[in-house]
């Protein structure tokens, strides 16, 4: 479980970072909006969520509280990602983030604390 959370933290973080490249979202088909603050304010929560994940992984027992609400927060982010990322116009790569996160939330949500032998 240690080496899902270090990858989930990772995959945060490198999305983070794309969001510093407008230019390459578009050629993604993403729809970005016009002022380019949201996006990269964006970047900056998403990437120092996925450090906050990195670091997690280092001592999950001690911290596997805060793996466990990014789980919960990654099914917030599908709903959220996952709407208007294919119903919205953003942008499929945006809906199919989502799905990447719903997955990743429900793998953290049950693993995590049979992992953790918690309840």
């Amino acid at each position: 479980m240690r080496t899902f959370v270090h990858w989930t933290g990772i995959y945060n973080l490198a999305a983070g970072l794309g969001l510093f490249f407008p230019a390459l979202l578009r050629q993604l088909g993403v729809v970005l909006p016009d002022t380019v603050m949201w996006t990269e304010l964006l970047g900056f929560i998403v990437g120092f969520l996925g450090v906050m994940l990195i670091l997690c992984a280092r001592n999950l027992p001690a911290r596997g509280a805060i793996a466990y609400w990014m789980g919960l927060l990654r099914l917030a982010e599908f709903a959220v990602l996952g709407w208007f990322g294919f119903f919205g116009g953003i942008g499929t790569l945006i809906g199919l983030m989502g799905l990447a996160d719903l997955v990743f939330g429900l793998v953290t949500l049950v693993a995590l604390p049979r992992a953790l032998g918690r309840t």
